[in-house]
């Protein structure tokens, strides 16, 4: 694959051969700078129009959308394609170049591309000023195949275009805007989420000290509960002890108080016998 020099690209422009309607100034070392035509599409205009002729097409407006196309017409042989590189300077003023960067070999027909006014402020279309830069490569191989030959905007291109009008740079700052609102109220929310959480945090703390005290008291309570259950046991074994010998003492009082009762019983009955016997006695005298 070789590069093709400034004198082929010479060669070509001067004997017409696969760059039409091109001029020498353009043929700069191996590139050739393709220069815009006076014909532009845009989404207002929603068809072709000269940008001699309106003034409505001639600049690109913030955030919109120009559909160009090169004043220079190709017609590659089967063994050559080019290779396209935008211009610093379209860069700098905040225009992107939209579309392919490669054109096969056998193309015939004009280059058309969007171009992107990324920048705040109007850019001037203006006829004759340098597009994109190619540089053209001479391949061993040879190619068949044989592209769409476009000399004119498509007409897909155009109902696209009509049918979908980019958001120009306001509605964009509109859009962002309104994000930033939705994304401040969000935050808001967010730290109004954090204060309650923090505020629930600090219940839940407090409840756990408050239940940790109670439960410090109950265990207190249930200590206190086990001494007072060994001190009422113990009394309860002195006192049991204490019924134990007064109960010794007790039973012999009872044995005592039997036996007199026995003793009474038996002076009694003695005493009635000799009462009985003294009777007997005097009857007999008498009687």
């Amino acid at each position: 694959m070789d590069i093709l020099t400034e004198s082929d690209l010479l060669s070509a422009v001067e004997n017409g051969t696969f760059i039409k309607d091109g001029t020498k100034e353009s043929c700069e070392g191996i590139k050739y700078d393709f220069k815009l035509s006076r014909m532009v599409l845009t989404a207002e205009s929603g068809r072709p129009q000269d940008i001699d002729q309106s003034k409505e097409v001639s600049l690109i407006k913030p955030g919109e959308i120009a559909f160009v196309m090169t004043e220079e017409t190709l017609e590659l042989p089967n063994d050559i394609y080019c290779q396209l590189s935008t211009k610093r300077k379209l860069s700098l003023d905040g225009i992107v170049i939209l579309g392919g960067l490669i054109i096969d070999p056998n193309y015939k027909g004009k280059l058309i591309f969007g171009l992107y006014n990324l920048s705040s402020r109007n850019y001037p279309l203006m006829p004759g000023k340098k597009l994109v830069a190619g540089v053209f490569y001479k391949v061993n191989k040879k190619s068949d195949k044989i592209p769409e030959t476009i000399n004119n905007f498509p007409d897909e291109l155009i109902r696209a275009v009509v049918d979908t009008k980019p958001n120009s740079v306001s509605a964009i700052n509109t859009t962002i805007s309104d994000m930033n609102s939705a994304i401040n109220e969000l935050r808001a929310e967010m730290h109004e989420i954090k204060k309650n959480l923090d505020r629930d945090n600090e219940w839940k703390i407090d409840f756990q000290d408050k239940l940790t005290h109670i439960t410090d008291l109950v265990m207190k309570m249930g200590e206190k509960l086990d001494v007072e259950i060994d001190t009422r046991k113990t009394e309860n074994l002195e006192l049991k002890n204490k019924q134990f010998e007064l109960k010794e003492i007790i039973m012999p009082l009872s044995k005592t108080e039997k036996l007199i009762q026995f003793l009474k019983g038996a002076l009694f009955a003695i005493i009635i016998g000799v009462i009985i016997y003294f009777l007997s006695k005097v009857i007999d005298k008498f009687f």
